[in-house]
């Protein structure tokens, strides 16, 4: 079996990336973000290799990426709010002009309230936590998906094909 890690590597940057600051906000759109890294782990492989992988290895890459993607973002968005560039506040604003008219008045003031106060290493933690669960489904759906797509070498292994491999 052909190695994995550079085309791992390669759909995890593209996650990170398109998951980090503002690009952030193509997440919003049923992870877009999280599944375009994992169909470039997938497309890289099966072209590099000139092969057509199972449904279930190309969720496996696909998870694999946008585990590594969700490492790379949160490293990339500590580093920029470091320097001053904070997406979480932008979106926090956004929705209170967005959809404050909508909002009970308590409900916008806790919203308020909470962005003044910032988040504490634990609700960062249940977010980091939380992104991961979210992160591996969406990325197992790009994966499978992915394996889908990008055929190259031949049929689809079958299960009795993948049971030999192993």
């Amino acid at each position: 079996m052909p190695d994995t890690k550079q085309s791992i590597i390669m759909g995890a940057l593209v996650t990170g990336i398109l998951s980090t600051s503002y690009l952030g906000f193509i997440n919003f759109v049923c992870c877009l973000g999280v599944i375009a890294g994992a169909l470039v782990a997938v497309w890289h492989y099966t072209d590099t290799n000139e092969i057509t992988i199972a449904s279930g290895k190309g969720a496996t890459l696909g998870v694999s990426a946008a585990l590594g993607g969700l490492v790379i973002a949160t490293v990339l968005n500590l580093i920029l709010v470091s320097v001053g560039i904070n997406h979480e506040t932008a979106m926090q604003e956004w929705m209170i002009n967005n959809m404050g008219d909508s909002l009970p008045p308590e409900q916008l003031e806790q919203m308020e309230r909470d962005m003044e106060a910032g988040q504490s290493i634990g609700q960062r933690m249940m977010g980091l936590g939380i992104g991961a669960v979210v992160y591996t489904i969406f990325g197992a759906i790009g994966g499978a998906i992915g394996a889908k797509m990008f055929k190259k070498g031949g049929d689809e292994p079958t299960d009795a094909d993948v049971i030999d491999q192993l």
